[in-house]
């Protein structure tokens, strides 16, 4: 089929979409689900509207389960968070800045944050990128990327580019190298270059040898954990490969905490299963688990309750059994008479 061009009658009365929304987030939910979204950045425009669950239900010609359920995925997405009072009754949505998987990276030693959400990148115009692409030390740097990906840059290539370039203020190596490095991981989405760039520059990246030395250490990291499942011949896939990056950056859990949660997973289901390891991991998370330690004290509190829980199964199962008196030599003489 055919290109198309798209075109608006004037620019007034719009709702702008987040990029990392329409890129990230949108592709993999329900449909109902991205309506309630798009409503709700609707109704930013629109002060004086008064909302509702049901309003909203109404609105969209949806139940109020519906809109609750919509609203339960996307704060579980991290897209939105429900603000609710004592009696569990929605009291107002705060719409999340946006940030693409992997992006967030705990560090061990707080510093000055690098703003990298995507409300704060800038955007270029005509004009400026044909400034840039005069400069011959960033006509050089698009030049080599270009190479690398094995094609000619699109405008939001040359644009991704630029903002590391210009707004992070990544060195032309630096750049160059990140490129390198995620084409030789076998990846030229821009996507993929963005998510990788935004972890550097969370970690403080700032040369090319602290680059080698991050990947390095993530190289060994993930093949630990690819070998921990019994899985040596192949590298991660692109979701197990997120979910290794949310464990060890994301959540910041030290390898030999991710490992031991594969190892339970193995030993009990006796094949990898990174979802699995993922749900160990999100509860270790949520009781502040940080060391084998904390994990040992965890599992000795279990082994206090197992032996309630199955004296409790025994005294219902048996305890509580109404015992009956039987006159056996009246049975055994109403036995006999049947016989006759």
């Amino acid at each position: 089929m055919g290109k198309f061009i798209l075109k608006s009658a004037g620019d007034d009365e719009q709702t702008s979409v987040p990029n990392l929304f329409l890129d990230y987030y949108m592709p993999k939910a329900n449909g109902e689900y991205v309506k309630v979204y798009l409503y709700l950045l609707r109704a930013l425009k629109l002060p004086s509207l008064e909302l509702s669950v049901s309003g909203l239900a109404d609105a969209l010609d949806r139940t109020e389960s519906d809109i609750l359920r919509a609203l339960k995925y996307w704060e579980k997405q991290g897209v939105l968070r429900l603000e609710c009072d004592g009696s569990n009754t929605l009291r107002g949505i705060y719409l999340c800045t946006l940030c693409a998987p992997g992006e967030t990276v705990q560090t061990a030693v707080p510093k000055e944050p690098i703003r990298t959400e995507e409300s704060a990148r800038k955007s270029y115009s005509a004009k400026e990128i044909e400034a840039f692409a005069n400069d011959e030390e960033c006509r050089q740097l698009l030049f080599v990327c270009s190479q690398y990906m094995g094609k000619t840059l699109s405008p939001s290539e040359i644009e991704t580019l630029l903002y590391f370039y210009d707004q992070l203020h990544f060195s032309t190596d630096l750049l160059e190298y990140l490129v390198e490095y995620c084409v030789c991981k076998g990846s030229r989405s821009i996507h993929y270059i963005r998510r990788v760039g935004l972890a550097w520059a969370e970690a403080h990246i700032t040369t090319v040898s602290e680059a080698k030395e991050r990947t390095n250490l993530y190289h060994k990291n993930t093949f630990a954990v690819m070998k921990a499942f019994g899985l040596n011949d192949r590298n991660p896939v692109d979701s197990e490969q997120e979910y290794i990056e949310k464990w060890l950056n994301t959540w910041g859990f030290p390898l030999e905490l991710v490992l031991e949660a594969c190892s339970r997973t193995m030993e009990q289901l006796h094949k990898a299963s990174f979802r699995y390891a993922d749900s160990i991991l999100q509860d270790w998370q949520k009781k502040k688990v940080h060391t084998l330690a904390d994990v040992q004290a965890l599992d000795q509190e279990h082994r206090k309750t197992v032996p309630k829980k199955k004296a409790r199964a025994r005294q219902t199962g048996f305890t509580n059994f109404q015992q009956r008196d039987y006159d056996f030599d009246e049975l055994e003489k109403q036995l006999l008479r049947s016989q006759t």
